[in-house]
């Protein structure tokens, strides 16, 4: 780092640490526009990384996002954009086409029908409202793929700063479409809770599209290879997308590679001996694929290595793998996750179980967490089952006949 630059990253330290200790928006922008006339993406994302080195919560700043936005808005340097991002089917041109939609679902439906509903108070317009914030809420399909896909690769590569602090914007969001909702179905109906609730959201979720498309995709444009973004396009479909009908297939063009993994079909010849019998590696790569599970295996560096079994419960991304799985957790969940592996390093639990009914899901999951020891008990790391074990507890009698 240059001389010059850790004096702008110092500028921008100064910024950051003015609204960190309760300093108003207006003012900072002021020190900003002193300093800077423009600031790339990856300043932005250094200072933020110092501030979380220094102790700061990731949880706790998730103000950050608001500083892009109103401090460092229009003093962004452009980047000039990949030709591929532009190719219908491409991750990045699927994404913005969401947005797209998504912002005139909110400039030229849900925001006019407040303004129209706060005059007339008429329940066709109220109901106009419900129908916007019903569409509003399939956002989560937009953000689930940014967490399930885009995050882990922006982690791959050393951007870790900006995930944790969106990943609780993108969850505040969402908390803030089911207040509106709430607002609108509520009897009598306050109108000034409503108009609150929906100038609230509407701004939030404008606001992360200038986040997502002026910052967050820069940062990914730099790093990810062709390899990332065909991880990115086939994970789409575990989540589906938001407003918009199923893009058209996308396949980067691959540079030719002088040698490749080997085809497991190739390799009937190779076994692993086990305590009783062996298998040879396609038998095992089968077995492994048809367990009603699903697997994921963190090895004793606390890092993804393997994702298996045949059942699809969590939406996950290829790109995670060689990831902290602490990086693979929201701010919230990370704390009880943290205390898992503590556990299982320390020898204090062997398994660790849980279930539940997530409401969106509509079924019931159990999860086991095993730590995996070898003879002499070292710890080799940890073995996620996950299970839809919905039909199993439907069961009742017996059942012994074809």
């Amino acid at each position: 780092m240059t001389d010059l630059s850790k004096e702008r990253q110092a500028a921008l330290l100064k910024v950051l640490h003015y609204i960190q200790q309760g300093g108003d928006f207006a003012t900072a922008k002021k020190m900003f526009k002193a300093e800077f006339d423009q600031v790339d993406v990856a300043e932005i994302t250094a200072a933020e990384r110092e501030l979380i080195k220094q102790g700061l919560d990731p949880r706790q700043i998730q103000y950050l996002c608001n500083v892009h936005a109103d401090v460092f808005k229009g003093s962004i340097k452009p980047q000039a954009e990949n030709p591929d991002f532009t190719m219908s089917g491409h991750p990045v041109s699927t994404f913005k086409q969401e947005n797209v939609v998504i912002k005139s679902l909110v400039n030229d439906f849900l925001l006019p029908n407040l303004k129209k509903w706060t005059k007339t108070g008429k329940a066709k317009t109220l109901d106009k409202l419900k129908q916007a914030l019903n569409d509003l809420a399939t956002i989560d399909k937009h953000y689930a793929r940014k967490g399930v896909s885009l995050f882990p690769l922006m982690t791959k590569y050393g951007i870790t700063a900006p995930p944790q602090v969106m990943w609780g914007v993108d969850d505040e969001i969402r908390s803030y479409i089911r207040d509106a909702q709430k607002a609108v179905d509520a009897t009598p109906v306050d109108p000034e809770r409503v108009k609150d609730a929906i100038q609230r959201v509407s701004h939030e979720v404008l606001e992360m599209i200038f986040k997502e498309e002026d910052i967050m995709l820069p940062m990914i444009a730099e790093v990810a290879t062709p390899e990332d973004w065909l991880n990115v396009k086939r994970e789409e479909k575990q989540i589906g997308y938001t407003l918009i009908n199923p893009p058209m297939n996308w396949q980067p063009k691959l540079p030719e590679k002088s040698s490749g993994p080997v085809d497991i079909k190739n390799l009937r010849s190779f076994f692993v001996n086990f305590k009783e019998g062996s298998l040879n590696l396609e038998q095992l790569s089968a077995i492994l694929d048809l367990l009603p599970f699903a697997l994921t295996f963190v090895d004793e560096n606390d890092k993804v290595a393997y994702f298996g079994g045949g059942a699809a419960i969590y939406p996950h991304s290829k790109n995670a793998l060689g990831n902290s799985v602490f990086s693979c957790h929201t701010p919230q969940s990370k704390p009880l996750i943290q205390k898992i592996f503590k556990d299982f390093h320390e020898g204090k639990r062997d398994m660790i179980e849980y279930w539940f009914t997530p409401k969106k899901m509509g079924k019931t999951l159990y999860l086991r967490y095993y730590a995996v020891r070898d003879a002499n008990n070292k710890y080799l790391g940890c073995l996620e089952v996950a299970e839809d074990i919905t039909k199993i507890r439907d069961l009742s009698g017996e059942k012994k006949t074809l």
